[in-house]
């Protein structure tokens, strides 16, 4: 079944993209750019997985995840830019202020540095097989052994980027759905909360990226939704 999930993950995050890039260059809508980039390396992710069971166990296979890896721990802060756009182009006033913006970007930084500390450097990248599917990783449980001969190994730690971004975005989306009464931001924030907590030893990497599937979604829904206004000069 998850074979047949992540090309379509990876469809979907495409149209995310051309949608979000067509905001952009029709409206110069904020938060799309940020918004389409993530999506793209989405697309790539899910489309990596999609295609590891054809590639095979085998240096090809390993050299095409390392980017996944990389895309996740440099650009997933970045969400935090993209949602903060869409607050003040939804009228959120305390988000355009100084010291949200510095507080963002701190957030971001901090964010880079944990990807590339925590789990960039020295990562190891091992054959995972699950359901279908095979990729590679850093953390293996005995649920996705490709052979007898491998062990289990915990690399890197919790996606705390990932976790903080999601948490920006469900404030923002609080306070977009207290003052527009537009609920679908903190919605899809509460989406992948739920999707993040199954746990990929018994359930592999769809209910996850499942979830960002619908996160995106509402990222690309809401800035169509507060689009066509600009965001103030000097704004994130």
């Amino acid at each position: 079944m998850s074979a047949y999930l992540f090309p379509l993950y990876s469809f979907i995050h495409l149209i995310v993209m051309l949608w979000c890039f067509s905001l952009l260059r029709r409206h110069r809508a904020p938060g799309a750019l940020l918004t389409a980039l993530i999506a793209a390396g989405l697309v790539y992710d899910n489309g990596i997985i999609a295609l590891g069971s054809s590639i095979g166990v085998g240096p090809i296979l390993e050299a095409l995840n390392w980017p996944r890896f990389v895309l996740h721990a440099l650009f997933t802060p970045f969400m935090m830019i993209a949602v903060t756009q869409m607050a003040v182009a939804g009228g959120i006033r305390w988000a355009a202020g100084r010291p949200w913006q510095i507080t963002v970007w701190i957030l971001v930084l901090a964010g880079m540095a944990e990807g590339l500390f925590g789990h960039l450097l020295g990562l190891d990248l091992k054959p995972a097989c699950f359901n279908g599917v095979v990729r590679y990783t850093a953390n293996l449980n005995p649920s996705q052994f490709c052979s007898d001969t491998q062990v289990a190994s915990q690399g890197g730690g919790p996606p705390i980027p990932s976790i903080v971004g999601n948490l920006v975005t469900l404030i923002i989306g609080f306070a977009l759905w207290r003052r527009n009464d537009w609920i679908w931001l903190m919605t899809g924030s509460l989406v992948m909360f739920v999707a993040a907590a199954i746990p990929s030893s018994g359930f592999g990497l769809a209910p996850g990226n499942g979830g960002e599937v619908v996160l995106l979604l509402t990222y690309a829904f809401t800035v169509n939704r507060f689009g066509r206004r600009r965001a103030p000069a000097g704004t994130v």
